[in-house]
């Protein structure tokens, strides 16, 4: 599904548990962006005259004299302000994606660059902070910190509960400048403390893989936290699959319960690798556009509009118009030679768009089932466009599978539900998403050894901390030279 003019590349949420501070949201970006090319009008115009020619929902929008998009204090409250006008069914904002920022996201999921000190922690309960997961190659992986181990001090500070005071301390240490002090248990008891500086590291999504055997009934799994581009990844997915297939794997388990999405091109791949052969050529999603993209029909701001620095020749305008009419379908196209019987997701309220579209368009064509709880649900996405010091992410467009599904804006339901714990490793038997599928693959309870500790009444869960409030929730479309 690829244009002359677009890289396909769904860039979904990198919500909860994935801390890369260069994507958070600002009302007032730091310099540093390309110029953009709207001269004569105001940013805040621009914006809005343009949403009003892409939004997804751009008939929810008023006029601007009833607006008045000069009259906000800051660009950030302005598009705030104007991304709340679309109303869900209980008359409340639907539109919990869109956002502006500084060119970060890009950065991070485009150039596969992190900037921070590799790791993240959720609340156990409401007082206990775990690490739920580390980047490998990063800082805190440099240093052998390990999913499940507990973050028991911050700089000296040792009482943590889910409030803005720890809030700011948990962003500043993980993802600020300057050296900060981490203190740990691990799971045998034992103790460490690591002095870490945020730094530049390239981005490895894949935290795990594993190959079981419980008496010759074989399943592949591994983790895969977020969809960088393709040419970052391709390599270890190609090894990962050779791997099962070599070893005639039929159960493949994806663990993408933090998994915020990334660029679809990697996402597409992931789905020709698990596809069933017999798919090729039939559809894996369409796109759709609002009525002016469509018809080709937009304000002068937008039509006059360069793509630069991409396309110093080529208008936006005809870019979501080609995207809209000429390049709408994906279509499948096996790749490899595993043939699956059974493929599970687990997954969490932190699995978001890109993540959810993986399973969307498998569900129509082979056996798939959702592990875990409820996902976040986005079934849409950007295409980025740059404002001066913001790229402006505001819903361009939704996906749709085979059989037209793709609105679940209240997330996707499993088929098999399990509670998310903090405490153990990956690859540990006890850990409650991942026994829930091996038992639904045919794995006897009595294979698998003790549960694990979930305190069900005591996890803190989004929003009520930081780590839902802090990360990016997208689908973006973004352009290739």
């Amino acid at each position: 599904m690829q244009s002359n003019y677009l890289y396909k590349s769904l860039v979904t949420g990198l919500f909860l548990l994935f801390l890369l501070p260069a994507c958070k949201k600002s009302n007032n970006p730091p310099p540093g962006r390309q110029p953009g090319n709207n001269t004569g009008a105001s940013i805040n115009d621009s914006i809005f005259f343009i949403a009003k020619d892409i939004y997804l929902w751009y008939d929810a929008l008023p006029d601007s004299a009833t607006f008045k998009p000069n009259s906000f204090s800051t660009t950030g409250d302005m598009f705030k302000a104007l991304m709340s006008y679309k109303k869900n069914s209980n008359n409340q904002p639907l539109d919990r994606y869109s956002f502006l920022d500084n060119g970060g996201t890009s950065r991070a999921l485009q150039q596969g660059v992190a900037g921070d000190v590799g790791f993240e922690v959720g609340f156990q309960t409401a007082t206990e902070l775990r690490v739920v997961y580390v980047y490998p190659g990063s800082p805190a992986d440099k240093a052998g910190i390990k999913r499940g181990w507990q973050l028991t001090a911050v700089n000296g500070v040792t009482s943590f509960k889910s409030d803005q005071a720890t809030n700011d301390l948990l962003n500043n240490a993980l993802g600020g400048g300057g050296s900060n002090t981490f203190s740990f248990r691990k799971a045998d008891g034992s103790t460490q403390e690591n002095v870490l500086t945020a730094t530049d590291y390239k981005l490895n999504p894949i935290l795990y893989s594993h190959l079981f055997n419980f008496n010759g009934n074989k399943i592949g799994y591994f983790v895969f936290n977020n969809f960088v581009a393709l040419a970052d990844v391709k390599t270890q997915i190609d090894s990962i699959f050779g791997a099962f297939a070599t070893a005639g794997v039929k159960q493949v388990i994806i663990d993408l319960r933090y998994n915020g999405g990334g660029l679809i091109e990697t996402a597409e791949y992931l789905a020709n690798k698990l596809v069933p052969a017999a798919k090729t050529n039939t559809e894996m999603y369409s796109q759709y556009f609002n009525n002016n993209v469509y018809n080709n029909k937009y304000s002068r701001y937008f039509t006059n509009m360069k793509a630069v620095p991409w396309f110093p020749t080529a208008n936006w305008s005809d870019i979501f118009y080609s995207e809209a009419t000429t390049y709408k379908m994906a279509k499948f196209q096996k790749d490899g030679a595993l043939a699956l019987d059974k493929l599970n997701f687990l997954v969490t309220g932190n699995t978001v768009s890109a993540s959810e579209l993986l399973y969307n368009v498998l569900k129509p064509v082979m056996t798939t089932k959702l592990v875990g709880s409820t996902t976040y649900g986005k079934p849409v996405g950007f295409i980025n466009i740059t404002f001066g010091n913001y790229d402006m992410y505001a819903v361009n467009f939704q996906t749709k599978n085979s059989a037209g599904e793709g609105d679940y804006f209240s997330g996707l339901p499993v088929q098999v539900s399990a509670q998310d714990d903090y405490t153990t490793d990956w690859g540990n038997l006890s850990d409650p998403l991942l026994r829930a599928s091996l038992v639904d693959m045919g794995v006897p309870v009595s294979s698998l050894g003790r549960t694990a500790r979930v305190v069900n009444s005591e996890m803190v869960r989004t929003p009520a901390n930081r780590l839902a409030a802090t990360h990016f929730k997208g689908m973006i479309q973004t352009i290739k030279q």
